[in-house]
């Protein structure tokens, strides 16, 4: 948590461009599996065109990145592991979302969360629900 400043580091559009280029010029499947996983890069025919800048044109999924990856980390990394929620207050969270009554076609939230663990098996669309209905007014 100390080194906050370090964690969004843009990245190099020229350095990015040459790892492009290596990784295609990688002769076998095995060996472009290890570059990616280096290097986070690999080629794409949106390179060719000049303009084109893979860094600022992405587009965050947010499934996968905001609720799949970002949600689960905040939850278990920063909120459980540094102690800011201890197990007592995950209880009295728990007891508030049974109080819940949410729209059948919302779906519903499985386990229980006062262990800790109950956040190990959500979905997307479970963690989706969790921030935007629960966590709002429960934590």
């Amino acid at each position: 948590m100390e080194d906050m400043e370090n964690w969004f580091i843009t990245r190099d559009l020229t350095e990015h461009r040459w790892n492009a280029l290596a990784w295609r010029s990688c002769n076998s499947t095995n060996s472009r599996k290890n570059f990616v996983s280096e290097k986070g890069v690999r080629w794409s025919e949106l390179l060719r065109l000049p303009y084109f800048d893979p860094i600022r044109f992405i587009i965050v999924d947010p499934m996968h990145c905001l609720f799949l990856e970002i949600a689960r980390w905040i939850m278990k990394r920063i909120w459980i592991d540094e102690g800011i929620l201890t197990l007592n207050d995950l209880k009295k969270i728990q007891e508030k979302m049974n109080q819940f009554k949410i729209p059948a076609d919302l779906g519903q939230i499985p386990g229980n969360i006062e262990r800790g663990e109950g956040f190990s098996n959500y979905t997307a669309d479970q963690w989706r629900i969790f921030f935007m209905i629960y966590a709002t007014t429960s934590l």
